[in-house]
């Protein structure tokens, strides 16, 4: 077991270096198409304005961070166009109505009036189509913030051909794009197995689970980083999604650790599941009650994930037994959910180092929760073989007791316990037939042959039996030298044809080897011969008719 966690290992670390590798050599090395306009910019700040700005400095011009109902307008001269068959300028919008103009004149604007009726606005990357010119043309981008914060750092704009964008925007996010749509496609599948197998493994709810973690998860990355959008059209919906699929990773994650431990039948655990739980969900009702919009909310939420990280620990570690009675799988499980937590802690702690002005949001930093997430997979996928591996186990071992129930040692057929079984199992309504059938002189042979010659009669006459009857019924030993099928349907009226397929079978044997005469009794009767019958019964009547037709072969042999 051991040397197939390392060779999961391996492969998990492989699957890192190819997407490592994909994320190298598929991301260009520079962007010809693509021109991005950082520098050389005027920047008027509520009726403010600077020169020649560099606007990866704008947190030097709106100090803190920019405040509800502030004014920013960017004016870059001498932006050239002439080279783009379609040329298009990519801007970043925060929680902004946004007007954007080409020499002066106005190309195209979006949600404007939305502060004034207090609509929400979410962060985009936007895609405005500029008029062609074979001279430089002024470029302005007019912003009106409508939430506090909404600009610290500013990603510049950047123009080129409208596909040309779209591959750069993509590229320069080439890592998070393919964890976050590994995530996405992962979960999906990995739910439709999980789902697949939950009827026979009861431990699969946690994958279950975690396959919805993964799915709400590569959502989350990709709206947080605008990807969603160059995709999908969310309708300015974009961020909406990043903060409620951001906000179902706490519950999910109380359900995972529920079901990972059996906490969930824990009375301190439903308390703080179903506390923690319910927050989210009530962030999320006031933001589309129109009480509070979704992102003012976020440290709530950050705090109650914080909540549940803390809270995990202590369960774990509780009495100081937690990860001594976990089993491996647990264990593996608790380290990727641990991995997990610890990259959003690292996620927040520099998200508010730039939300406060000390520096903007290290790469490192967004990338923290993409590996945290590839680890969480790792670890539900070696609990997914564990469980697959263990299940295979256990039904491989309840088959072999099973087995030895209600098989017959030395023939291999169904025993008495098992006949036994299967008459209860037959539904009241439905007809059959019993064949009674006995081995002739099996005591003889014992006793002048010895035992050896009696068992090998027997092992004989049971392959003879399950040719027989054994593809068309049931066929069982149900004592030393007695045996019973039972036939249903049409081939019950066909139980002459099989007593005499039988009995040419033993006839051949014989032929074959003469020292053993081989031969069987055979009687039968069918529950429709008595009203409301019970199985034994039948049975009895087709051992009287079996003894009968043994007393006329014994006749006939003297």
């Amino acid at each position: 077991m051991g040397k197939k966690y390392v060779y999961l290992g391996i492969a998990f670390i492989a699957f890192v270096i190819i997407v490592s590798l994909g994320n190298i050599l598929l991301k260009p090395k520079g962007y010809s198409n693509v021109t991005v306009l950082n520098d050389g910019w005027n920047v008027t700040y509520n009726d403010k304005t600077y020169e020649d700005v560099q606007l990866s400095m704008l947190r030097s011009i709106v100090g803190s961070g920019s405040a509800e109902g502030d004014r920013i307008v960017f004016t870059k001269e001498g932006v050239n166009l002439r080279d783009y068959v379609s040329p298009t300028i990519m801007f970043e919008s925060r929680f902004s109505e946004w007007t954007v103009y080409a020499n002066s004149k106005k190309v195209d604007e979006r949600f404007i009036g939305a502060y004034k009726n207090n609509r929400f606005i979410g962060c985009e990357n936007n895609f405005v189509a500029l008029p062609r010119s074979y001279t430089p043309v002024t470029v302005e981008i007019d912003l009106l913030v409508t939430e506090e914060g909404a600009y610290n750092f500013y990603e510049a704009p950047a123009v080129g051909g409208y596909f040309d964008l779209l591959l750069y925007e993509v590229y320069k996010h080439m890592f998070v794009f393919l964890i976050s749509a590994f995530l996405i496609v992962f979960g999906i599948v990995f739910l439709a197995v999980a789902v697949g197998f939950r009827s026979e493994i009861a431990e699969m709810n946690m994958q279950i689970y975690s396959a919805l973690l993964y799915i709400v998860l590569g959502t989350w990355l990709m709206t947080q980083f605008k990807l969603l959008d160059l995709f999908i059209e969310t309708n300015g919906h974009q961020t909406e999604i990043e903060y409620i699929s951001l906000y179902m990773v706490v519950p999910i994650m109380y359900v995972v650790i529920g079901c990972m431990r059996d906490y969930i039948k824990k009375k301190i655990f439903l308390i703080f599941a179903i506390t923690g739980s319910v927050i989210p969900f009530i962030l999320i009702f006031i933001h589309f009650a129109g009480i509070t919009h979704i992102n003012q909310t976020l440290v709530i939420y950050q705090i109650d994930g914080i909540v549940l990280i803390v809270f995990m620990i202590v369960m774990l570690l509780r009495n100081g037994s937690g990860l001594k009675e976990a089993t491996i799988a647990q264990y593996v499980q608790i380290v990727g959910l641990g991995a997990l937590g610890v990259s959003f802690l690292f996620n927040v702690l520099f998200y508010y180092l730039e939300m406060i002005g000390v520096s903007e949001q290290i790469m490192l930093s967004k990338l923290a929760v993409p590996m945290g997430a590839m680890c969480m997979v790792f670890a539900t996928l070696l609990n997914y073989y564990t469980f697959i591996s263990e299940s295979y186990a256990r039904q491989k071992e309840y088959s072999s007791l099973a087995h030895l129930a209600y098989a017959d040692e030395l023939t291999g057929l169904a025993n008495r316990a098992r006949y036994d079984s299967y008459m209860s199992s037959i539904n009241k309504e439905d007809d059959y037939c019993i064949v009674s059938i006995d081995l002739n002189g099996l005591k003889t042979i014992n006793d002048n042959m010895g035992h050896l010659s009696g068992d090998k009669y027997l092992t004989e006459f049971a392959e003879g039996l399950k040719e027989t009857f054994g593809q068309i019924g049931f066929v069982a030993r149900i004592g030393g030298d007695e045996f019973v099928a039972i036939l249903k349907r049409d081939v019950m009226t066909q139980v002459e044809k099989y007593a005499t397929k039988l009995n040419n079978y033993l006839d051949d044997l014989n032929k074959e080897d003469s020292s053993i005469h081989r031969s069987a009794a055979i009687g039968y009767a069918y529950k429709h011969e008595y009203v409301n019958a019970d199985s034994n019964l039948v049975y009895l009547k087709a051992d009287e008719r079996m003894y009968n037709n043994k007393e006329l072969m014994h006749g006939a042999s003297r």
